[in-house]
């Protein structure tokens, strides 16, 4: 798994960028995870576009949705906002971004579609 993380300005609303490719397992998820939520903390942002377009995960439906269902348990709250954009593993993305949504959390997931997810993340103005 390759990991880049960057923390950028757009349309003056400050963004963790990160990219992933390759394979990703339970346990390097999980250590970036935490990774970003420390830096988030750290640096007062809130909003993380995470593209994984060029990533696979080699975990089950059941480890993306319990993701979801514990991610207050790695520090995300109310006011923090992600946007993950896919290209593979469209039914665990799929299922996973309906779990958000029922437990209404503002974590949602694009089909291939960068600008769409940048727009999203754009209403949540601090």
């Amino acid at each position: 798994m390759e990991y880049k993380l960057y923390i950028e300005d757009y349309f003056s609303q400050k963004q963790i960028h990160i990219v992933i490719s390759g394979e990703i397992d339970l346990k390097s998820r999980n250590e970036k995870i935490h990774e970003t939520f420390s830096l988030m903390r750290s640096e007062n942002i809130s909003n993380v576009l995470l593209d994984i377009r060029e990533a696979y995960v080699v975990y089950s439906l059941i480890g993306s949705h319990s993701i979801i269902e514990q991610i207050h348990q790695y520090g995300f709250n109310s006011t923090d906002h992600t946007a993950i954009i896919y290209r593979n593993n469209e039914i665990q993305h799929s299922h996973a971004d309906n779990v958000a949504f029922n437990k209404g959390l503002n974590i949602k997931y694009f089909k291939d579609d960068i600008e769409e997810a940048r727009k999203w993340l754009l209403q949540f103005e601090k």
